[in-house]
């Protein structure tokens, strides 16, 4: 849009609409990047608004649009890999901005250059940075926005609280190896989850202490303790969760996203199932 082309008196009024308009795109950026980690989206975003940044300070725009570009980057600071150039962004919007105390002075030529300067390097940083990081097309049939905040997602706040850390951290492990398709990990760790929680609803309601046993180990004295016909309808489950345990065991079994999955929301239902007992 060419200001110098719109009436004076509706000047103010189209420098307003752009700033509404800009004003949400940088919203959409700021709920994005809130995520735990940068998706193909939120990376399409970031380069879109550093080729943006680019391609306004060679036309020498108006600030308001430099001040756009700085604020959507500036949002990245706290991502991996790209702490420094978010935190550059802040710093220049900081410094420079009160040099533009009205929406259409055009940036100056110095500070054309300066920020040009800035933004090359920002760019010729980028390849380095995407070494670290890697897309990946999630395969499990799961809410994928569930499983990018982890175990707490598929749970109450009273049920995650009644988890122990190391429980919390399995379930968290879990998820997240589902979203990098690794479903065998992901399966073990959610068994490794189940057993723990289950080691302590036998301490609870038997009142005898489990101590000193392997992975695994638990899921076998819960069966033998409590045979199918008079097993407790809570810990119903239990067969499968063995028959999973010791299928994995095997070193040539690799699980597949439908067992590591199905497994992953057993654990849940699991979860819920043993709350009103554990949370007490």
């Amino acid at each position: 849009m060419n200001f110098m082309a719109i009436h004076p008196c509706l000047k103010d009024k189209a420098y307003v609409y752009m700033d509404t308009i800009c004003a949400e795109l940088v919203k959409e950026v700021l709920e994005m990047v809130e995520k735990k980690s940068l998706g193909a989206l939120e990376l399409f975003q970031f380069g879109k608004w550093l080729g943006r940044l680019e391609s306004i300070i060679i036309l020498r725009s108006h600030w308001v649009t430099v001040d756009n570009c700085l604020e959507a980057l500036s949002l990245f600071k706290e991502k991996q890999g790209l702490e420094s150039i978010g935190l550059d962004a802040e710093g220049y919007r900081r410094d420079y901005g009160p040099h533009y105390p009205k929406h259409d002075t055009p940036i100056t030529p110095a500070d054309s250059q300066i920020l040009g300067m800035h933004v090359s390097r920002w760019l010729g940083a980028i390849p380095e940075i995407l070494k670290s990081w890697f897309l990946c097309c999630v395969e499990a049939q799961i809410d994928i926005a569930k499983l990018n905040k982890g175990g707490k997602s598929f749970l109450t706040e009273e049920e995650w609280n009644m988890l122990q850390p190391i429980e919390k951290h399995g379930l968290d492990e879990a998820a997240f190896s589902l979203l990098s398709n690794n479903f065998t990990s992901s399966e073990f760790m959610a068994l490794r989850t189940v057993e723990a929680l289950l080691r302590r609803w036998y301490e609870k309601t038997t009142g005898d202490m489990i101590t000193d046993v392997t992975f695994g180990q638990v899921l076998r004295m819960l069966d033998e303790r409590f045979p199918e016909k008079r097993r407790p309808r809570e810990i119903s489950a239990l067969y499968y969760f063995k028959e999973r345990r010791n299928n994995i065991a095997h070193p040539e079994v690799i699980s597949t996203v439908e067992q590591a999955s199905t497994t992953f929301i057993q654990v849940i239902g699991q979860c819920k199932t043993l709350k009103s007992i554990l949370a007490l």
